[in-house]
């Protein structure tokens, strides 16, 4: 869905703060997986939840770190 979009986003945080909460992210899991997924809470304890328009939702994953996206634009071929 962001071939060739270019994402700007806050520094990296480890801690999952209520800041990032509904927010799109770019996140690192502890499977070495990074995506673009809007976070949610979790149903587990420090669990969270990973939407996306095209894909089915992750459910309850450990985020290792996290970085808000704030701003996206279209990359030039």
């Amino acid at each position: 869905m962001f071939d060739r979009w270019f994402l700007f986003c806050d520094g990296r945080r480890e801690a999952i703060d209520a800041d990032l909460i509904n927010r799109l992210c770019i996140v690192g899991l502890d499977d070495g997986r990074i995506l673009v997924k809007k976070v949610v809470r979790g149903q587990l304890p420090g669990k969270h939840t990973l939407l996306s328009n095209t894909e089915p939702p992750i459910y309850d994953v450990a985020i290792l770190w996290a970085a808000r996206v704030r701003e996206m634009t279209p990359g030039y071929h």
